[in-house]
């Protein structure tokens, strides 16, 4: 079974040959599923295309005895056996998965995206119906706090303090850490950024970055604070006026490595290497200054206000950042209690 041998889009011969229809809309009535997908996944932000195409390998490495078998002949499996036994095959592999211990979340993460790329295929025309109901329920169960408001000025402290001293990896993590939690960015946001396309500290709105946020395609424009323009500012000294990303790698002596790229794990170690040395017991981990940022400003601002520093479109994928949850129910079992 092979991507070549997947069913093409049915068209009538009589409507292939319409006279003065040019040669690419011609191909175009010709174009295979495995094609209609590729297009699909190579519109999407290389993130969500790498999330899609994971799901399918893992599929189809579950469905296929083959090994060899590109991942396009699972997906061409569900389209010809059909609604029942695709959705019960699909069942199947996601109770699969659970009994391996993958987290619901990334269970559900990958269920959904098999459904979505039938989605795909129906709206080509290859099947008519599609799957439903098939992710797991997910509780969410990870401990995702993040430091008080003291606990990060604590940090950031620490952090000055060295970069005051001309060391020039403080240097570039105060302006890290001020990004993701002044300005709530995710770390794959930090790392994304690159310079100087991606930096304009004399904008008329004031300083601003264009990272690509999470669930959009095109980057966005988004303004910092001026205590982040400032880390910024000091950073893009030491780190030079070269094109590329933002953030490099340093080596033991504090200049630029040759593999410049700053990956999102680097950023988690180098958040747990500064807490520890500024003496702060609690976890600090880079969504976990997401979820401080927000609580910070759900204590003391409006929602509207919280909904514009995280970008988020409805209160309710706003609320699972908020850190008050175990202080309002202890407050409120004060109020009851006998």
């Amino acid at each position: 079974m092979t991507a070549h041998a997947l069913v093409r889009v049915k068209v009538s011969p009589a409507v292939r040959h319409i006279a003065g229809l040019s040669d690419a809309a011609r191909g175009a009535m010709d174009v295979r599923p495995a094609e209609i997908i590729r297009r699909w996944l190579a519109a999407l932000s290389p993130t969500a295309s790498r999330t899609y195409r994971l799901a399918l390998g893992r599929f189809a490495g579950w469905a296929l005895i083959d090994k060899t078998d590109p991942p396009e002949s699972a997906l061409r499996l569900l389209v010809e056996v059909g609604c029942g036994p695709a959705h019960e095959m699909v069942t199947r592999w996601r109770d699969a998965l659970l009994d391996t211990g993958l987290a619901p979340g990334s269970v559900a993460v990958m269920t959904t995206s098999i459904c979505s790329l039938l989605k795909v295929c129906r709206r080509a025309g290859l099947i008519t119906w599609r799957l439903e109901s098939v992710a797991p329920r997910v509780e969410r169960r990870q401990d995702r706090r993040g430091p008080r408001r003291a606990e990060v000025e604590q940090l950031l402290a620490k952090i000055d303090k060295k970069a005051a001293e001309g060391d020039r990896r403080a240097t570039r993590d105060a302006a890290i850490v001020r990004l993701m939690y002044c300005a709530a960015m995710r770390r794959s946001e930090v790392v994304g950024l690159r310079f100087p396309d991606d930096v304009n500290l004399d904008h008329p709105e004031g300083a601003v970055v264009r990272p690509r946020r999470k669930g959009r395609r095109e980057r966005q424009l988004l303004l910092v604070s001026e205590r982040a323009a400032a880390a910024l500012g000091r950073w893009i000294k030491v780190r030079g006026a070269d094109p590329g990303p933002l953030f490099h790698r340093l080596d033991r002596a504090g200049d630029l490595d040759k593999m410049p790229d700053l990956a999102g794990e680097s950023v988690r170690r180098i958040l747990s290497g500064w807490a520890a040395k500024a003496g702060i017991k609690t976890k600090v981990r880079p969504h976990g200054l997401r979820h401080s940022a927000a609580t910070e400003v759900a204590r003391h601002g409006s929602l509207d206000e919280l909904m514009s520093l995280g970008g988020w479109k409805s209160f309710s994928a706003a609320q699972v950042y908020l850190d008050q949850r175990v202080e309002q129910r202890r407050r409120a079992l004060a109020l009851v209690d006998a």
